[in-house]
């Protein structure tokens, strides 16, 4: 067996020092793959096989053979089946007492290391099942998906939704030079991954068909079943005490801290893929607009109005920067956007937006009529409102994504020169 062979040596190292007795281990087979002298590594003993025979304790010198060393050798085994020998050389009454003892400490070591290499493999696994399903196509074969999800015992009828955990800021942590050299050494930074898959299995996992995994070393992925009609409402209603157990955890190990988005509740390997693709729709927009907020759930409707600049062509958004050219340019812009668009997310009720915004009804007055005056768009009117909206939230989504670098150069010269040609 492998798993004793990569712990043998090191058992015997740990032991022979505390029982200052030379000990060795071999394998099923009576090769040597422990031992205190390290030059019998490798070397056939043929007095082991003898032990694995009789099944029992072995008093080598008397009961093997006058060639053999005096001492204690008993089976090893697991599972209930022999996968090699402890010896220890001394008098048989001396070493007696201590066989049984290092022998239960191997066996529970194997058992151990048994339960550590199946655990990795299901991680393994369930990594794997994670990407499949989370970009299958539906035009796609789903043999695979569906082989994996027998042996992860995973019910793709069951209703589930799928949630983000992303680390905030890791990557500056780990280039700062404080973060380098006390909390990201070579060490830490190897298990940082499985020390917080850990604590999220801690946190989410509940049920036998919910599923934690990673996605990068920033980004984790929680796949939680819905058994309950209330589930959804009541996970969502849990998740502010979930995150701050989560931050608390990072913060004082890392100094780091985690945002959560949720997707919708699906029911299918392609609503699975569906759900998390919402989730990273929810986690984007949900950043980028409320940056202060550190849970994010996905909500069709709110999402498409927010997703609304993105989605308008090239052409089209530039058609509207031409509607509100002369307020781009006015030296009060930001004020009065931020007036309108607060007017409008108060349901164009003045009274209601006077009082979110802090400020006198007639100042918004006086500052929506500033606006009608520079755009000829009439601020009482719905559709001339919705129209300054969008063209308002397309500039800001374009000055944003300029501020960032993160749209197409190409996209923004387009729109600069069908802007000032």
């Amino acid at each position: 067996m492998r798993i004793l062979e990569h712990i043998a040596q090191d058992i015997v190292d740990k032991t022979s020092e505390i029982l200052q007795y030379p000990i060795s281990i071999t394998d099923n087979e009576g090769f040597i793959i422990g031992s205190t002298d390290k030059s019998r590594i490798g070397i056939f003993h043929k007095p082991s096989l003898e032990v694995i025979k009789r099944n029992t304790t072995v008093n080598c010198k008397s009961e093997i053979g006058s060639n053999v060393l005096p001492g204690i050798s008993v089976p090893l085994k697991f599972n209930n089946k022999v996968i090699g020998v402890l010896g220890i050389v001394g008098d048989p009454k001396e070493v007696e007492k201590y066989v049984q003892l290092v022998k239960n400490q191997v066996e529970m070591m194997c058992q151990e290391a048994f339960r550590k290499e199946m655990n990795e493999l299901k991680e393994k696994m369930v990594e794997v099942f994670v990407h499949q399903i989370i970009h299958f196509k539906e035009y796609e074969e789903n043999e695979h998906i569906l082989q994996y999800s027998k042996l992860l015992d995973f019910d793709f009828s069951e209703n589930r939704v799928c949630l983000l955990v992303d680390i905030n800021d890791l990557s500056h942590t780990i280039s700062s030079k404080h973060g380098d050299t006390e909390l990201f050494g070579d060490f830490q930074l190897q298990y940082f991954q499985r020390e917080v898959l850990s604590f999220l299995n801690l946190i989410f996992h509940e049920t036998q068909g919910d599923i934690v995994s990673f996605l990068n070393i920033e980004r984790f992925i929680v796949l939680k079943t819905l058994p309950y009609q209330q589930s959804y409402s009541a996970l969502i209603e849990s998740l502010e005490e979930r995150l701050e157990k989560i931050n608390t955890f990072l913060s004082s190990k890392y100094r780091v801290s985690a945002t959560i988005s949720v997707g919708d509740i699906c029911s299918s390997n392609t609503g699975v893929s569906e759900s998390y693709k919402n989730a990273k729709k929810a986690m984007n927009v949900g950043v980028k607009t409320d940056s202060k907020k550190y849970i994010h759930v996905y909500n069709e409707r709110d999402m498409m109005l927010r997703l609304l600049p993105k989605e308008l062509t090239t052409d089209y958004q530039s058609k509207l920067f031409k509607v509100i050219h002369a307020l781009i340019h006015h030296d009060n812009y930001d004020i009065l956007a931020e007036t309108f668009i607060s007017y409008c997310k108060n349901n164009m009720k003045l009274s209601e937006a006077s009082r979110n915004m802090y400020i006198h009804r007639n100042t918004i007055i006086y500052r929506l009529e500033k606006i009608s005056e520079i755009t000829s768009l009439n601020t009482s009117n719905f559709e001339h409102c919705m129209l300054l909206y969008t063209a308002i939230q397309c500039y800001e989504e374009y000055r944003e994504s300029e501020k960032n670098q993160s749209s197409p150069i190409k996209k923004g010269e387009d729109i600069l020169f069908k802007l000032y040609s």
